[in-house]
């Protein structure tokens, strides 16, 4: 199952958190979100590399980011600690 997130009435880095916080709490499955603050954009990237997501599509249409992650968790990981580093 895909869940979606739209996003679109935040500003940075409330789209980065409600994300986070999202993924953190599945162990597998696919997210799909809407953004517009494109300061967002880079922090999403990052937070997803360290929490060893993948980035299935990452684009923009008329203002409007677009991101589908999915997440694989493997019982050997340890979590990563994510920390908000400028940006906004």
């Amino acid at each position: 199952m895909i869940e979606e997130m739209d996003l679109t009435s935040f500003e940075c880095p409330e789209p980065f958190m409600k994300v986070v916080a999202k993924l953190m709490k599945i162990e597998n499955g696919e997210l799909k979100i809407r953004y517009k603050d494109p300061k967002c954009r880079e922090m999403l990237l990052e937070a997803m590399k360290l929490m060893n997501c993948k980035v299935l599509e990452d684009s923009q249409q008329d203002g409007i980011f677009f991101m589908h992650i999915k997440k694989e968790s493997s019982s050997s990981e340890k979590p990563k600690k994510i920390e908000l580093t400028g940006g906004c």
